[in-house]
């Protein structure tokens, strides 16, 4: 990884866009843990290539495992043994350990961000936020105590 990419993350041409024929740089999650230091990266799962991001959840509907995309900006994911219905508040939890996601900062939907840490050993200097509301598009990755929001990634030049 350059040196001077973000803890956890590689710098990649966003795919849906290089299709169009646009070419914005974006982020990837490429390293992914949960408050003990498990590896929440999952190969059984790909989004445009890359090793997804595997929760627990508990929802109204019981509990079972998704599958987030590692795309900083790309709201995919996989639901695996529960059916997610629009607007729930999940409980997030490691699938390994079963600990509970801490809370990084209230989302502006009213929900949770929780920390899933890009660094080992987990610290919160170098994390990602995601809202554990289904259906919110919220999410902040800070690297070395910095927030880097989706809106500040350039441009490349061809």
């Amino acid at each position: 990884m350059a040196p001077d990419d973000p803890q956890g993350m590689k710098r990649i041409v966003h795919p849906f866009q290089r299709e169009a024929g646009g070419k914005r740089e974006t982020l990837v999650v490429s390293e992914c843990f949960c408050p003990n230091g498990h590896s929440l990266i999952y190969a059984r799962a790909n989004f445009s290539g890359y090793a997804g991001i595997l929760l627990k959840v508990t929802g109204e509907k019981g509990t079972g495992h998704i599958v987030l995309s590692p795309i900083y900006g790309e709201k995919s994911r996989i639901s695996l043994e529960i059916d997610l219905t629009e607007g729930e508040i999940l409980i997030v939890h490691c699938p390994f350990c079963g600990t509970v996601f801490p809370r990084m900062a209230a989302c502006p939907c009213g929900a949770d961000l929780i920390i899933l840490h890009t660094s080992s050993p987990p610290d919160e200097e170098n994390c990602i936020g995601i809202c554990n509301r289904v259906g919110c598009s919220h999410a902040e990755v800070r690297t070395k105590g910095d927030l880097i929001l989706l809106s500040m990634m350039t441009d490349l030049v061809d």
